[in-house]
Parts: structure tokens; sequence; C-alpha cells
């Protein structure tokens, strides 16, 4: 079991890790535009690289700091909620572009959904397997 719940520590920091740098350099949101002005998908991309930046510091805490297994599984529930927020932050709490063929729309939101959904299964999973782990040692 202990071998299970590192891997899952692992894999969540590395979504966070995605999740945080991916939308800065892989799957960022349009660019400026011609006056140097930005679209209102560039604060979309701005707010899941600060989300994203939370889990990771939280993911980090939660594999390298903490041997209890009830606080690891506190962390992991706090990492879903946040997840959860990420998921609704491209075209639900901030508008992106009006044209659906948009980067923001093509490339920036299908990556945050499926890595937010990720994050929160593996925070599920981690939760439990934590949790579990405590009440056998």
């Amino acid at each position: 079991m202990k071998k299970i719940t590192v891997v899952l520590d692992v894999i969540l920091c590395v979504l966070s890790a995605l999740l945080c740098f991916g939308t800065k350099f892989l799957f960022h949101a349009c660019g400026p535009k011609e006056d140097g002005s930005w679209m209102a998908c560039h604060w979309a991309e701005q707010a899941v690289f600060g989300i994203g930046l939370v889990l990771l510091v939280l993911s980090l805490v939660m594999t390298f700091a903490f041997k209890d297994g009830k606080t690891k599984s506190g962390i992991a529930l706090s990492l879903e909620g946040i997840a959860a927020l990420a998921l609704g932050i491209p075209n639900h709490l901030i508008s992106l572009c009006m044209m659906n063929t948009m980067r923001c729309h093509a490339v920036m939101k299908p990556a945050v959904i499926v890595i937010s959904i990720c994050i929160i299964l593996c925070g599920m999973a981690a939760c439990i397997l934590h949790r579990k782990e405590d009440t056998e040692s």
C-alpha cells in the first residue's frame, strides 16, 4: 500500500506542475492583440497558472513534508477542491474569446479540463488510500 500512495503523491506533483507550467508554455491562451492589450482568455490563463502553483506547492508539501496519513489525506482532499476551481476557470468563471476556433478554446480549455479531472481523481484515490494506510498502522 505504501508504494501505491507514494506513486499517487508523485503523480499529483507531476499533474500539478503540468497544470501550472503547461498553461504558460505548452497550452497557453491567445497572445496579445496588435495594440499590446490582452484578451479575456489571458486572464483565465493567469488564474489557472496561479491555481496550478498552489496545487504544486500543496502536492510537494504532501509528498515530502508529512508522514502522517491523516494529514496527507486532508491535503489530498484540499487538492480536489482546488482542482475543481481550476476546472471552472476557462469559460465559466472567466470568459474566453468569442470564437471557438481560437487557441484558448481549442487547446487551453481542453487541457485544463483533462488535467483538473485527473488531479481530482488522483486526489480522491490518495485521500482514501492515505486514510486507509493510517488506520492499518
